[in-house]
C-alpha cells in the first residue's frame, strides 16, 4: 500500500475540510494572475489533483451505494443518482460502480488510483482487463502509464478476447448485445449508433474506406478541408439513402457533396489463422486465430468470411511474410499482405486515409524491397521524409523521423503570418503525439 497510510485513513472531516480549501482556492484562481513562467507548474498540479479527486470518487463509489443514500434521494438505482451527482450518463456510472467494487480485490491497481497515477477512464479499463487476465494486471498498468487512452483500451480489449477461451460462446454473445441508437443531440444533430461485434464492424470497414478515400481525395483537390467524420458521414447517408434499381452504385454523391463518385470497394480484411484451427473449428492451446485491427476472433467469423471476395488469409504455416525480400522496387502481394496484417495506418502520425507504401532507406540506396524496410506513410508524412531526406526509426506503428545522419527531427515551427518561415529544427525529439481520433475510424488497407 502507498506510505500515506501510514498516517492511518483519512477520517470524513478531514475529507470534507480538504474540500472546502479547494472550493475556496479553485473560486479564486484567476488564470490571466499566474504567470506565463509559472502556468506549466501549476496546471500539472491541477491535472494531478483532478486525478486524485476523480480517483478518490470511484474508489467510493461502492461504498456510496452501500450508504443507500440513493433511495432517500428518489433515484431509481444507484447508478442514475451516481450519474446524477456527477454529471455523466447512466452507463458511464453503471462501469464506475462496477470498477469501484472490483478495485477492492485489484491492491496494484487501486494504489495507482490512490496515488493518481491513472485517471477514472484508465482506471475502468485497467480494471476490467486485470479482472478477465489478472496475470497481466501490470502489463496494463505499464501501458496506462505509457500509452495513449485509445492504445489501452486496445490492449484491453486484447487481452480479454485471449482470456475467453470459448470463442464460439463469446462470439454469440457479442452478437446478442449489437443494435442501433439513434437520438437527436442539442445542435440539432441527429446521432446514430451503430454497436456490432468487431469482426462485422471490419466488413463495414472495408465496404466503406474506399468511398471516404475517395470523398477525402476530391474534397483536398477541390481545395476544400473537413474532418475525415465528415466524409464518412456523407458515405454513410448516401450508402443508407442510395436508390440501386438504376443499377448505380452506393456512394454516388446523394448528400451533396460535388465531384465525389461510387467506387468499387477494393479493400480486404486480413485474418491470421492456424491452418489447424481453421480445418478443426475452434482453437486449442497457443493456436492463433484474429482479424488485424480487431485481434482474437472465433474461427466462424473466419470462416463466414471466406465466402467474401475481401478476406485475406494470412496463414501461421510455411514462408515467413515478414521476410520477404526481392530485387525488384514494386511490393510483392506477400508484402502488401504482411503488411496490412501489422495494421494499415501511417506509422508516425496514425492517419489511415491516403496511405503509401514507402521504402525506408531509399531503393536507390538499397536496390532492393525488404518488408522490414517497408513502412506506412500518409501523403503528409510521405511528402515531409522525401523533401527533407529523412528516415523512418522506432518501433512498427510508433516511428519517428530522423536525419541522415541519424539525428531527431522536429517540424518546422509555425510563423504567424507575414514572418519569415523557421528552418526544421534537429534535436531531442518531443514524447510520441497520440494518434489522431480519425485514426481510430477504419484501419484497412488498399
Amino acid at each position: 500500500m502507498l506510505g500515506g497510510m501510514q498516517g492511518g485513513p483519512a477520517t470524513a472531516a478531514e475529507v470534507l475540510d480538504l474540500v472546502a480549501r479547494a472550493r475556496e482556492l479553485c473560486g479564486r484562481l484567476e488564470p490571466e494572475a499566474i504567470s506565463l513562467v509559472e502556468v506549466p507548474a501549476v496546471f500539472d498540479a491541477l491535472t494531478s489533483l483532478d486525478r486524485l479527486s476523480g480517483g478518490a470518487v470511484l474508489r467510493m463509489a461502492s461504498r456510496y451505494e452501500e450508504a443507500g443514500a440513493w433511495k432517500r434521494n428518489g433515484a431509481r438505482s444507484p447508478e442514475d443518482d451516481l450519474a446524477r451527482k456527477t454529471g455523466t450518463g447512466t452507463r458511464s456510472a453503471r462501469r464506475k460502480l462496477s470498477t469501484s467494487k472490483r478495485l477492492r480485490s485489484q491492491p496494484k491497481t487501486d494504489d495507482a488510483v490512490r496515488g493518481g497515477d491513472l485517471s477514472p477512464e484508465q482506471a475502468d479499463e485497467v480494471s476490467e482487463g486485470a479482472d478477465a487476465a489478472p496475470e497481466v494486471e501490470d502489463e496494463l498498468l505499464d501501458t496506462a502509464r505509457r500509452q495513449p487512452l485509445h492504445d489501452l483500451r486496445r490492449k484491453v480489449a486484447e487481452e480479454k478476447a485471449k482470456a475467453d477461451r470459448d470463442r464460439e460462446e463469446r462470439a454469440r454473445r457479442l452478437h446478442r448485445q449489437r443494435g442501433v441508437r439513434r437520438w437527436d443531440d442539442a445542435d440539432g444533430m441527429g446521432n446514430l449508433l451503430l454497436r456490432v461485434p468487431a469482426d462485422r464492424l471490419r466488413e463495414v470497414d472495408a465496404r466503406m474506406k474506399p468511398l471516404i478515400d475517395r470523398a477525402f481525395a476530391d474534397a483536398r483537390h477541390a481545395g476544400r478541408m473537413e474532418p475525415v467524420e465528415a466524409y464518412a458521414a456523407d458515405v454513410v447517408v448516401d450508402l443508407l439513402l442510395s436508390e440501386p434499381a438504376d443499377g448505380s452504385r452506393p456512394g454516388s454523391g446523394s448528400s451533396g457533396a460535388p465531384g465525389r463518385q461510387a467506387v468499387r470497394p477494393e479493400k480486404k480484411v486480413i485474418a491470421r489463422i492456424d491452418v489447424e484451427a481453421l480445418n478443426r473449428g475452434w482453437v486449442e492451446g497457443d493456436e492463433v486465430c484474429e482479424i488485424a485491427g480487431v485481434g482474437p476472433v472465433s474461427v466462424s467469423a473466419v470462416r463466414r468470411l471466406l465466402s467474401d471476395a475481401f478476406l485475406t488469409l494470412v496463414f501461421e504455416q510455411g514462408e515467413d511474410v515478414r521476410n520477404v525480400t526481392h530485387l525488384g522496387r514494386q511490393v510483392t502481394a506477400r508484402q502488401r499482405t504482411a503488411l496490412e496484417a501489422r495494421g494499415c495506418r501511417c506509422e508516425r502520425c496514425g492517419s489511415t486515409h491516403l496511405l503509401d507504401i514507402d521504402h525506408n532507406e531509399g531503393w536507390a540506396l538499397t536496390h532492393d524491397t525488404r518488408t522490414e524496410d517497408l513502412s506506412w506513410a500518409c501523403w503528409h508524412c510521405h511528402d515531409l521524409k522525401t523533401r527533407h531526406d529523412l528516415r523512418f526509426v522506432g518501433p512498427i506503428g510508433r516511428k519517428r523521423f530522423v536525419t541522415r545522419d541519424g539525428r531527431d527531427w522536429e517540424p518546422p515551427d509555425r510563423s504567424p503570418p507575414g514572418a519569415e518561415p523557421s528552418a526544421a529544427r534537429v534535436g531531442p525529439a518531443p514524447p510520441p503525439s497520440p494518434e489522431p481520433e480519425q485514426g481510430d475510424l477504419f484501419t484497412l488497407a488498399r
